[in-house]
């Protein structure tokens, strides 16, 4: 008769409803298919799965990587504590309310002021190095121009109060920065690159994707109006650089004839190059703003969600906290008065599944869940989340397991009231095969019937407003006379093979809470 041990979640749960993996195997079966059946490509990722496993079985662990296992593991440790401050420092997600637009911008600043700090450290780089002769005075301007928009942008996001407008004034301001900054360098590249070598054009060409770099670090913004007013300047920028910076146009435009002369007879490659950047240019901001547009809607529908979520908190923490307080107030009329007796029910109880074969462990939980009512009553207050306006996910676990505890808490409180129902409508005459029928599909677990049974005896050993109490001769009788239909034959005959067991354990533990 033993069972499996059971969790607080499945102790009260019906046994006669299938599992889901269960009904959908039977409904694959009727349908003809085999839900077992493996096709071509589950065995293909089943071979590479194989591998891997292989792979890593296989690698070999020398004894000098195990003398140096403890000097290795602080390392990770500390590689592992560097890289979370790394990513905390660029990640849009960390402690940010996603309904607070302000936070949410300001976080972004924060992020993007970063990325333009490690920026600036590349644009001076590629402009002292990226050339053979550099002019000082100019890297020199450079460097003041980076240090003031630096400086002005800290102030502006860091500034009390943090309001909206001075967010999106930081915005622009990192984004038309960056835009320019990632032009003048390129300008710069290839204006003191002139004619040169291969080596002084592929730095150029460097510094040409920088432009494409800038507009990425824009996009992080997730504003596609932002990234759409922009690429217009953008692309008119770069048609400007490609026709006098990268080709030089106007030294062959002394005449409409000889301009169309150069671009389509001389040199027709020219035409073909400009043309083609200009496409990569519109290609990849068609993608970029497909990107920006797609992170905008999931971050909306993000935001509905989390409205929803905020709603539901306060209803959810308003239920649950009714549901509890009239767990109190029930468990305050019926429980307190008689904790001795739920005691003596518990003890009866485990005793009761230890004679009819349960596991100890199984023995154990019904001891428990026989006396939780009065045992774990306090552990449902949830005082501490009233004032809370956002819950969090731990906040959300504690709830959970409170909820879960609450649901056991009422089923064994129906079991109270079932006991109480079934000995008061025979003591009075109202029993019927319908009450009868209607009893006997409240928690018919096997574990709830062998609480029930320890219930009804200790009822019946009580006095109540209508009944006196009885002895432990006649409960029995009445047990087994009035009360069988509503228990599983075996474990009432088993309660009354060891009737006399069971009165010594009434008796001692009554005389214990005396």
């Amino acid at each position: 008769m033993a069972k499996h041990d059971k969790n607080l979640d499945d102790f009260f749960k019906k046994a006669d409803q299938d599992p889901d993996e269960l009904k959908a195997y039977i409904e694959a079966s009727s349908k003809g298919v085999d839900p077992n059946e493996t096709t071509r490509l589950d065995k293909i990722a089943m071979f590479f799965k194989r591998a891997i496993q292989k792979i890593r079985q296989s690698s070999p662990t020398s004894s000098k990587d195990k003398e140096v296992s403890t000097f290795r593991r602080r390392m990770r440790i500390l590689y592992r504590k560097i890289l979370k401050k790394i990513v905390d420092r660029f990640s849009f997600e960390a402690g940010v309310d996603i309904l607070d637009e302000t936070s949410v911008l300001y976080r972004r600043n924060r992020i993007i002021k970063n990325i333009i700090r490690i920026t600036n450290i590349v644009f001076l780089l590629f402009t002292i190095i990226g050339v053979r002769n550099p002019n000082y005075i100019v890297i020199f301007g450079f460097a003041i121009v980076m240090f003031a928009i630096n400086t002005t942008l800290k102030r502006i996001i860091n500034e009390q109060p943090r309001t909206l407008l001075k967010q999106q004034m930081a915005m622009y301001i990192a984004s038309v920065y960056i835009l320019l900054a990632s032009f003048g360098v390129y300008i710069k590249l290839r204006v003191s690159a002139g004619a040169g070598n291969i080596v002084d054009f592929s730095i150029t060409q460097a510094g040409y994707v920088l432009i494409y770099f800038a507009l990425v670090v824009i996009a992080l913004y997730q504003d596609a109006r932002l990234l759409r007013v922009l690429f217009k300047w953008v692309l008119v920028l770069m048609t400007v650089i490609h026709i006098t910076i990268m080709y030089p146009l106007y030294e062959q435009a002394s005449s409409i004839e000889s301009l169309y002369q150069y671009l389509v007879v001389t040199d027709y490659t020219v035409s073909i190059d400009i043309i083609l950047r200009t496409l990569v240019l519109i290609i990849f901001n068609i993608a970029l703003y497909s990107t920006v547009t797609v992170g905008e809607m999931m971050n909306e529908k993000r935001k509905q969600e989390l409205v929803k979520r905020r709603d539901m908190e306060v209803d959810f923490k308003a239920v649950v906290g009714d549901v509890f307080d009239v767990i109190s107030v029930f468990n305050s009329q019926t429980g307190e008065i008689d904790k001795n007796a739920v005691y003596r029910v518990a003890e009866i109880a485990s005793r009761l599944g230890n004679i009819l074969g349960l596991s100890p462990n199984v023995c154990t939980e019904i001891y428990q869940y026989s006396k939780i009512h009065v045992d774990r009553l306090d552990d449902l207050s949830i005082m501490e989340y009233e004032n809370k306006e956002v819950l969090n996910e731990k906040d959300y676990q504690v709830i959970r397991e409170k909820t879960i505890l609450g649901s056991v808490i009422i089923k064994r409180l129906q079991l109270n009231q079932k006991s109480e129902d079934i000995i008061r409508a025979h003591f009075e005459k109202t029993a019927d095969k319908r009450f009868a029928e209607r009893m006997k599909r409240i928690q018919r677990s096997q574990e709830g019937q062998i609480i029930l049974l320890a219930e009804v005896y200790e009822i019946l050993r009580q006095s109540r407003n209508y009944k006196t109490a009885l002895n432990h001769k006649r409960a029995v009788e009445l047990l087994e006379l009035e009360f069988k239909e509503y228990f599983e034959p075996y474990i009432l005959d088993r309660f009354l093979k060891y009737e006399g067991e069971f009165e010594d354990y009434y008796r001692r533990f009554k005389m214990k809470a005396a």
